[in-house]
């Protein structure tokens, strides 16, 4: 394997061939092995790298206790090509050789760098003789980068070999309601520099983005023998909403890419393209016409789902279109409270499927009791697939009257995709105590000759304070009677003075955005949409924005039988993300969004 530290002379005269500055990535720890299937006594290498940092604290290898170390730490550092932009890096690099056969485990190393103390993942080495191990690709082959033109090899071929988009999904035949993992990526061997022109439809899918792709982060992945740079441009748990044959469609990147034209081979040289490399440098400068570059735009195959409608023989009449598997617990937040008081009860749904989509199960209230609209919280773990996590709906009510009520137990359903067949969950009976009303008593001190009333007031006192009170009256009627004027005059200047506060409107929340849509930094402008538009339904909807508060507006607004706009909200809000958190840019303009954002609103307004 060749040390990644022989590129830099290349990275380094890239970097001042094209003028692209270092960028600075946030830090991130990986190991990169040059072979995951190796035969016995076969060596093989490990390269730990450290991304985002120039100088490394502290760096701690595991423990090859099925290996043998035939190298120390080879300690590099300097810049690797990250799509058009460069970013700082630190290697550490040990050469192996496995002492058994079978699946031998590498632990993680541990890596300090910049205060942060970061681990690499474990992984696990394939060991096996020579009669079924496939031949192995060498190392130079597999770490040889692309971003070279050798006579005789043609831009376009080149290209296409190198450069590419994936889209692919767990299934193709799902039910309704059952969840489906999409990913689309970008894979580069090539210096390139890319940009979203169109995302992939997901229309009859609700949506739910897993990873959110992060600016220069790469992960290394094997195709077809070669070591690629494989960048996430989206990855999303899809809900098919109706049956029936559905398309994802393709995404679209246009991307540039620049190669440096070799012009000759130099006799002595082998097969190593940074031979021919180092004898172009030695020969000559790279010159402006070495650099070929080719605009190209890449899109990803369409995909088809099957999506079939849930069986309808044994369907319970309580479901409502839940698919997954799922535990339920129900309980009262208190067992006993006065008549007139507010109870709660909460209904806890736990488990992995379509969570999103489901609601508040129904509940058999008993007569004499008023039930209000259910509170949701819901908590998702979205580095999982299908999606696991809670949904709380805390469902208050009321009771007039005293007495010993009993809840039934509460009945869910859901559809288990593993064995094709409909689940109910019930919960046990709950009891609730209800006292009578408290009523509100005045304790007073009384003597043999005062009489108490039923509510504990004397009747003495209470004569004694109405005549007292029927004096008063009399002299504030005289005061009130001299100063009827000043006091009308006063409360017309209140009146005047003191207005209720206006709702906000749509430009109100939107103004932000709007100020700086020509600023120079374009983030800025979709951060302060995204909020605008955030704060708009938290507001009318009456909810607190956390930190999964875009599923719960795009859930409630569901509820309120407004799916078109929760579409909308999504999509706005999704377009937004894909700018802030990563470095590919939205084929729209801010107008185009801007005025989607302010037809959603508007029409929000209307409906809700």
């Amino acid at each position: 394997m060749i040390s990644v530290k022989t590129y830099q002379p290349i990275f380094l005269l890239l970097f001042l061939m094209c003028s692209i500055a270092v960028a600075r990535a946030q830090v991130k720890f990986s190991v990169i092995p040059s072979k995951t299937i190796v035969r016995q006594n076969e060596t093989f290498q490990l390269q730990f790298v450290v991304e985002g940092a120039t100088e490394v604290d502290e760096f701690k290898p595991p423990a090859f206790r099925n290996f043998e170390q035939l190298s120390g730490m080879d300690q590099s550092n300097g810049w690797t090509w990250v799509n058009g932009s460069l970013s700082e890096y630190v290697s550490y690099t040990v050469t192996l050789r496995a002492k058994l056969k079978g699946k031998l485990p590498i632990a993680s190393a541990v890596v300090k760098a910049k205060g942060k103390l970061l681990t690499s993942s474990p992984f696990v080495i394939f060991v096996t003789d020579a009669a079924v191990a496939d031949q192995p690709l060498s190392p130079l082959e597999e770490e040889k980068p692309d971003y070279y033109l050798l006579p005789g090899e043609n831009v376009k071929d080149k290209v296409a070999k190198n450069l590419f988009v994936r889209a692919t999904i767990d299934k193709h035949t799902c039910y309704v309601g059952q969840p489906i993992l999409a990913t689309f990526k970008l894979f580069t061997r090539l210096d390139s520099e890319s940009k979203v022109l169109k995302r992939p439809s997901l229309n009859g899918f609700s949506v739910i983005d897993l990873e959110q792709p992060e600016a220069g982060i790469f992960s290394k992945e094997m195709v077809n023998g070669k070591l690629f740079n494989c960048y996430l441009i989206r990855k999303v748990q899809l809900f098919p909403l109706q049956s029936g044959m559905l398309t994802i469609e393709s995404v679209e990147i246009e991307n540039i890419v620049r190669l440096i034209k070799v012009k000759s081979r130099n006799s002595k040289e082998t097969s190593s393209w940074l031979d021919a490399m180092m004898e172009k440098m030695k020969d000559t400068e790279i010159s402006s016409g070495d650099i070929i570059q080719e605009k190209l735009v890449l899109k990803s195959d369409e995909l088809k789902v099957n999506v079939l409608e849930l069986p309808e023989k044994n369907k319970p009449e309580t479901f409502n279109g839940a698919v997954g598997k799922f535990t339920m617990e129900a309980g009262l937040l208190k067992n006993e409270i006065a008549a007139n008081d507010n109870a709660t009860l909460r209904i806890t749904i736990k488990g992995r499927g379509n969570i999103p989509m489901i609601t508040a199960p129904t509940v058999s209230w008993p007569i004499g009791v008023d039930s209000f609209e259910a509170k949701l919280n819901e908590e998702i773990d979205k580095t999982t697939s299908p999606i696991s996590g809670t949904k709380t709906f805390d469902i208050p009510f009321s009771v007039s009257k005293r007495g010993l009520f009993k809840i039934p137990g509460v009945r869910f359903s859901y559809f288990d995709e593993k064995t094709k067949s409909y689940e109910t969950i019930t919960t046990d009976t709950l009891q609730l105590n209800v006292t009578a009303a408290v009523k509100q008593k005045t304790i007073v001190r009384t003597d043999d000759s005062a009489t108490v009333t039923e509510d504990g007031t004397r009747i003495d006192l209470w004569l004694a304070g109405t005549g007292g009170l029927l004096l008063l009256a009399g002299g504030i009627f005289f005061f009130v009677t001299r100063k009827k004027q000043e006091v009308k005059k006063f409360t017309a200047v209140i009146e005047k003075e003191v207005e209720v506060q206006p709702r906000k409107t749509v430009a109100d929340f939107l103004q932000p955005a709007v100020y700086v849509q020509d600023g120079l930094h374009h983030k800025q402008f979709y951060t302060l949409l995204m909020d605008g538009v955030q704060q708009f339904f938290t507001d009318r909807l009456q909810i607190q924005l956390h930190s999964n508060g875009n599923t719960i507006i795009s859930e409630i607004l569901k509820q309120k039988n407004c799916g078109d706009l929760a579409e909308q909200f999504r999509q706005i809000t999704s377009d937004c993300e894909m700018v802030v958190f990563s470095g590919v840019a939205i084929h729209d303009s801010k107008e185009q969004l801007l005025q989607q954002a302010v037809e959603l609103m508007t029409e929000a307004d209307k409906r809700i």
